[in-house]
């Protein structure tokens, strides 16, 4: 047989994703195994659900969970997907995501949705879901052609989830860097 090399990429989270072909995305300690480009679209369907949602996206303009906030949605689209495929393809319940949903903006924005909309959300995410665990993408399909321009400069810029290579354990190499604060000839220091 001939060795051939395979191209792995894997999310901060350990989720894995073969490149190609009809391999299985593996989770750590998951129950759910995705075809490859099933996770890549169910990623990036939390990601267009995610950048309609204006209470998550108030809580990132506004910093209300700090100078962090763009990073910790782009967790938060990663926490979902790990959610997602720790539960076994039939047991992914909507009331159990919208519970998700509101500890995760108390605990990383200090922000209740009082509008219902992390049940809207939790609902979408989950016929994502679904749609995608039965190699279906009418939802995602369907958000992406409605999406305006707004919606796509959000997607991309704030809840984009960086992929990162196998075997690259640095993975803050899209973390802005700081600078070296510079001293001038007064002593006084510029950050």
């Amino acid at each position: 047989e001939e060795a051939r090399s395979k191209v792995v990429m894997e999310l901060r989270s350990g989720a894995v994703l073969p490149s190609g072909g009809s391999e299985e995305a593996t989770t750590p300690s998951t129950t759910t195994l995705l075809p490859a480009g099933h996770l890549e679209q169910l990623c990036y369907g939390v990601r267009l659900v995610f950048s309609r949602w204006t209470a998550l996206l108030l809580a990132v303009e506004n910093q209300w969970g700090g100078p962090q906030s763009p990073e910790k949605a782009r967790d938060l689209v990663e926490r979902t997907v790990q959610w997602l495929l720790s539960k076994k393809k039939d047991q992914v319940y909507d009331d159990e995501l919208e519970d998700f949903f509101d500890s995760e903006l108390m605990d990383n924005w200090n922000t209740q949705a009082e509008d219902d909309s992390p049940r809207e959300v939790a609902r979408l995410v989950c016929q994502v879901w679904y749609e995608t665990a039965q190699g279906r993408g009418d939802l995602v399909n369907a958000l992406a052609a409605s999406q305006t321009q707004a919606h796509k400069q959000i997607e991309q810029n704030v809840l984009q989830v960086s992929h990162v290579a196998a075997g690259d354990n640095n993975n803050n190499t899209n973390r802005r860097r700081r600078e070296k604060p510079q001293v001038d000839e007064d002593g006084w220091t510029t950050v």
